[in-house]
């Protein structure tokens, strides 16, 4: 039986009762609009973004369709507050929901594009810092790690030894295709950018020891500490100081060798399990 004060006169296939007819129907409305964004109508749309003859289509390529085959790992593990306890994790929120006093308003930082040696490339942004007063090269710039890494090899050669680390309770997961333990942890003094436009911060890095071709990895978390601005297709990462926005350039060639030779490590990691 059909509810009281329906309409009989105005049946609505789509709900199978009266009341109302499709243009009134918000529920089909809706139901349609999810399919469209699900992209389960495409042939009944009129494609707006059809590139204009002539023009490259790189930017109009289809979805790709089917299962997802592989995983890509991250480095997740650790916290952006800095610590794996209880307190820590509870100190991280208060901090977040606290009023912070207003400071000077940054300059703009902006990128131009026009002037790339390399505008196709898929690289990963690797810079030079100042780690202890050493120059070491090969630092990667990882905007989806929350964990600075400083790997054994590089910490054998800064000079530093085992009764300077701080033990760890936690283990790094998502960071290869096996959960890890990190040594340990040890905070240094690093330096970024050129030494007139520059900033220096005591980083926790937690020391691991596996195969690699960075010394270090430099985590978002840093990043804003320093608000770093980030531009790949740039090769290019600047941030504010007091005297002006420091840029800092990598070297192409410096960046593909890091990858080649990551994709060494790879190899030999997969033939070793096999």
């Amino acid at each position: 039986m059909h509810p009281e004060g329906h309409d009989k006169r105005r049946y609505y296939r789509f709900h199978r009762e009266h009341g109302h007819d499709t243009e009134e129907c918000h529920d089909l409305k809706n139901q349609i609009e999810d399919l469209i964004r699900y992209r389960h109508l495409r042939r009944y749309i009129r494609d707006q973004r059809t590139p204009p003859k002539g023009r490259p289509t790189r930017d109009y390529l289809p979805r790709p369709k089917g299962p997802i085959k592989k995983q890509i790992n991250v480095i997740i593990d650790r916290p952006a507050s800095g610590g794996d306890s209880s307190l820590v994790r509870k100190a991280y929120t208060r901090s977040m929901l606290e009023k912070r006093p207003k400071r000077d308003r940054d300059p703009k930082i902006t990128f131009e594009s026009g002037n790339e040696e390399y505008p196709d490339h898929d690289d990963a942004l690797v810079i030079l810092a100042w780690i202890t007063n050493a120059e070491v090269k090969r630092v990667m710039i990882d905007m989806g790690s929350s964990v600075d890494i400083l790997y054994f090899d590089a910490f054998q050669k800064l000079g530093l030894t085992n009764k300077d680390l701080i033990s760890m309770t936690s283990a790094l997961t998502k960071f290869t295709e096996d959960s890890i333990s990190p040594l340990s942890m040890m905070a240094l003094l690093v330096m970024i950018g050129e030494e007139s436009r520059s900033k220096t911060l005591m980083i926790s890095f937690m020391v691991v020891r596996l195969p690699s071709a960075y010394n270090t990895i430099i985590s978002r978390s840093t990043l804003n500490k320093l608000r770093v601005v980030v531009s790949t297709y740039h090769y290019t990462m600047k941030f504010p100081t007091r005297v002006g926005v420091s840029e800092i350039r990598n070297d192409p060639r410096e960046s593909r060798q890091c990858y080649l030779t990551a994709a060494g490590y790879r190899c030999l990691a997969s033939q070793s399990r096999e």
